[in-house]
């Protein structure tokens, strides 16, 4: 990891680069696109997200924080809100508009490893680091957007959950960094179904 976002022209034979932009002070660890595709929102180690027009690669705004922020999501329905997760287990829904945080979700879990929104974002779904006694219990909670407080905690999951990626209204599925992919229903305490990605291949 370094500094640079770079953004490269898919038309280009030679995969060329379109714009490489330096506006970080540490390794870069998240980047992504606006829903109209004119922006990239980045984050990482210098403890900040950072809006940056793609068109001019100028940085039009920063959001600092004090952790180190690890992934960043803009929200489906609204593009002038991001939800931005860190070292601290702090998850934190900014409005660019006013340049503030407007709500915050806390329940001190540890490092933050992937956020989802739900379809109709109502809710959001994080995954943390988490593998410390009974509390590895907690490692997956679905928030409540609006009323900022934890919708279900007993989606249980005894490993580190490293993706998250939600299909439906009923259910979503988490992988892990032991190759164990979980297809859960969102307010289960069990898991509908399991595969082994070490052991499963395509066809």
């Amino acid at each position: 990891m370094d500094h640079t976002i770079c953004i490269w022209s898919v038309w280009s034979r030679d995969q060329k680069k379109a714009r490489v932009l330096n506006y970080h002070n540490a390794a870069v660890k998240d980047v992504k696109w606006s829903p109209q595709g004119l922006f990239v929102i980045s984050c990482g180690y210098d403890c900040s997200s950072r809006l940056i027009d793609v068109e001019s690669g100028l940085e039009t705004q920063v959001f600092k924080e004090d952790q180190v922020v690890g992934v960043i999501k803009f929200h489906p329905n609204n593009s002038n809100l991001f939800l931005s997760e860190g070292s601290k287990g702090f998850l934190r829904l900014w409005d660019i508009r006013v340049r503030k945080v407007v709500h915050e979700y806390i329940r001190g879990l540890g490092p933050v490893l992937d956020i989802e929104f739900t379809i109709d974002a109502k809710q959001v779904i994080s995954s943390s680091d988490i593998s410390k006694g009974n509390i590895s219990e907690n490692s997956i909670i679905v928030w409540d957007i609006s009323r900022q407080v934890p919708l279900s905690n007993q989606v249980r999951n005894f490993f580190v959950c490293s993706f998250t990626r939600y299909f439906n209204n009923d259910f979503f599925v988490t992988s892990s960094i032991t190759h164990l992919c979980l297809s859960w229903f969102l307010f289960s305490q069990a898991s509908m179904a399991a595969f082994n990605l070490s052991t499963t291949t395509g066809a």
